[in-house]
């Protein structure tokens, strides 16, 4: 598995590695590979090795780790991968000639929407080399390949470090820069990532992190696409393994949603606090959502109230763990005159990262009148097997990212088991390559069937 993440992104650097080392090959030593998938809004991707699939479906975020292959002559091909599973060449079979005592650290980066474009930040294979060895203490190198982030100095310290008194080990690194690859004493330090100009403007920090005895570090400065406010993320490869680490301050993004056809317009409280008039959580109505609002992860305390008194609805009180680098959506759902406990906050967990090859959509059960239901995506405004997203979604069933096709579609809402029965919809949808739609289906007094659809994403 890891092998073939690292030659993914080989593949789409195969033809630069061709040209960089053509005539210094060495059949009989080694040489070693570690691929990175840094494109923030690249989908999966598939890749093969001298004509065999060596990785399949790796993701943002991933490397494959320090691995071996013989140095000398071999081909590698990639392909993307749709959401309907067919695939597209990113890539054609390629050939590579790799030296020996080499590594090739391979970095997929860039926007996926901007290939072709000729812009700086489009789409394109990051090349790093530098001499293979194993550290007797520890060797750690930094790269820039966060496409929006900033010219920015590196420090790597001991924790608490005041940094107006540190070096930087690394300054004024733009996107696509590269650090050396330096020995450091294994040991514990603190990474920061700070505004050049100004080291007290800090846009990254690990917090305390341990650097073993034998490590070789590559570290990525990545888009963060997760939650919370801070720029970058890193992706450490120690050789061995690969692990994402967020920014220990960037917090938690969290937006509310109005979906309670019988109660007034509310604010929302956070740990007792009232919202303030001109807050995003005063005087939410019905059908209303607020957009992502960071805090920092702790747990907390919701409530609602009718707006402008302090009469909590304790159905709608709500407590939570919100965990760093998260995404969540809060839904006040439930009928209170029905006389049924349904009432609640009900959180559900999201993913904020956009494809350019694909829309993606999410279905969330917030009626309830509509018992189970199926839903359906289709070409056409007639329901069929064929067509089916996901079928016998119960109240507050949640059909989770789904990847589709970019394009026009309808889609339809129907009791469970009854294709002939058309409860929410035909509804036109334009599905536009890199958005993300969140659909929930609600009680509606308005709509001729009393449930509808609204939609909570752009």
């Amino acid at each position: 598995m890891r092998n073939a993440t690292k030659l993914i992104l080989a593949s789409v650097i195969a033809t630069t590695l061709t040209a960089c080392n053509s005539s210094n090959s060495n059949d009989d030593g080694m040489s070693y590979l570690r691929v990175f998938h840094a494109s923030p809004d690249a989908p999966k991707v598939d890749v093969w090795l001298d004509g065999e699939k060596a990785l399949e479906g790796v993701d943002y975020q991933q490397s494959s780790g320090q691995v071996s292959v013989s140095s000398g002559a071999h081909t590698v091909q990639i392909e993307a991968i749709l959401p309907d599973k067919t695939t597209v060449t990113v890539l054609p079979e390629t050939a590579l000639d790799l030296m020996a005592d080499t590594e090739y650290n391979v970095i997929a980066t860039g926007k996926a929407a901007l290939l072709g474009s000729g812009e700086e930040m489009a789409f394109m294979p990051l090349i790093v080399t530098r001499d293979y060895m194993v550290p007797t203490g520890a060797r750690v190198q930094a790269i820039h390949s966060a496409p929006d982030a900033p010219m920015v100095d590196v420090f790597i310290t001991a924790f608490n470090a005041e940094l107006s008194a540190a070096t930087p080990f690394a300054d004024d690194i733009v996107y696509k820069d590269s650090t050396e690859a330096v020995e450091v004493p294994a040991g514990d330090y603190q990474i920061r990532i700070t505004d050049p100009n100004d080291s007290s403007v800090v846009y990254y920090d690990s917090g305390e992190v341990n650097v073993p005895a034998g490590s070789d570090w590559v570290a990525l400065a990545t888009n963060n696409t997760a939650g919370g406010d801070a720029p970058v993320a890193l992706v450490i490869d120690t050789g061995s393994s690969t692990v994402v680490a967020h920014d220990i301050n960037t917090g938690s993004d969290i937006r509310v949603v109005h979906t309670i056809s019988d109660a007034p317009a509310v604010d929302v409280w956070v740990n007792g606090d009232v919202p303030a008039m001109d807050s995003a959580l005063y005087n939410l109505d019905f059908k209303a959502f607020t957009d992502y609002l960071t805090l920092p992860a702790a747990e907390y305390t919701f409530n609602a109230a009718p707006t402008g008194t302090t009469d909590v609805v304790d159905a709608l009180t709500l407590t939570t763990t919100l965990d760093n680098a998260m995404s969540y959506t809060a839904i006040a759902i439930g009928n209170l005159g029905d006389a049924t406990e349904n009432d609640e906050l009900y959180v559900v967990v999201d993913d904020k990262r956009r494809v350019a090859t694909e829309a993606k959509v999410r279905a969330i059960h917030a009626s309830t009148l509509a018992g189970n239901v199926d839903i359906y995506v289709s070409s056409d405004d007639m329901v069929s097997d064929d067509d089916t997203m996901i079928a016998d979604i119960a109240y507050k069933g949640d059909t989770t990212l789904l990847s589709i096709m970019a394009g026009e579609a309808y889609v339809m809402v129907t009791p469970a088991g009854d294709m002939s029965t058309i409860a929410i919809g035909p509804v036109m949808l334009d599905f536009k390559a890199g958005t993300i739609t969140t659909l929930v289906a609600i009680d509606d007094p308005d709509s001729s069937t009393d449930v509808s659809v609204i939609s909570i994403d752009d």
